[in-house]
């Protein structure tokens, strides 16, 4: 019976899980409680026990999902020689997440998307995310020596979330490439001469 009861993961992991899938899927708002508990064979009680309401759900999704992103930028900036290097490893890791069939968009924009008010706990969530993001990248271009840091962390940010959200339209090879491309155009024209 041991063994069984390991092979399964615990209530809280299923919720969260069954809750990320649902929302990717049907969106926040149109899924209920009572379907996430369905799908992930869970109580409400097991659910209410980890997550005082759906809103602590959503924003305990979005946190992992924030931490992962990062993790994963991290690995794919740390092979790169110099600030400009990781930079231009920034678009690439971005480019080839765009590339991926099936991705139905930025789980925190679409998120943000259902929960306009600045106020809500989701909108914070998604805000500080993408607050960090971009702090990140304007780190990035003061190491590697950008004559305006602000301005070119806002013209990639700005082309990455494009990328993201022409997907559905330029399709994901095409979204990609001309990230690729708009990218190294920013960031040729943002640093000083090699």
């Amino acid at each position: 019976m041991a063994g069984t009861a390991a092979a399964k993961p615990k209530a809280a992991e299923r919720i969260q899980d069954a809750a990320r899938a649902l929302f990717e899927r049907q969106g926040i708002r149109a899924t209920g409680v009572e379907e996430v508990c369905r799908v992930a064979e869970a109580t409400k009680m097991s659910l209410y026990r980890t997550f005082p309401s759906k809103d602590a759900l959503v924003a305990a999704i979005l946190a992992e999902d924030a931490a992962e992103h990062d993790a994963w930028l991290d690995e794919s900036l740390a092979q790169a020689k110099d600030a400009a290097g990781r930079l231009r490893a920034l678009i690439e890791a971005t480019a080839v997440e765009v590339a991926e069939p099936g991705v139905c968009g930025c789980p925190m924009l679409l998120a943000q998307a259902e929960f306009r008010d600045p106020g809500h706990p989701t909108y914070q969530v998604v805000a500080d995310f993408k607050r960090g993001c971009h702090e990140r990248i304007r780190r990035l271009a003061e190491q590697a020596g950008a004559t305006d840091p602000a301005a070119l962390a806002d013209q990639l940010s700005v082309v990455i979330e494009g990328a993201i959200a022409s997907r559905s339209y330029l399709g994901e090879a095409r979204a990609a490439d001309t990230l690729r491309q708009c990218g190294s155009l920013l960031i040729k024209a943002g640093l000083p001469p090699a």
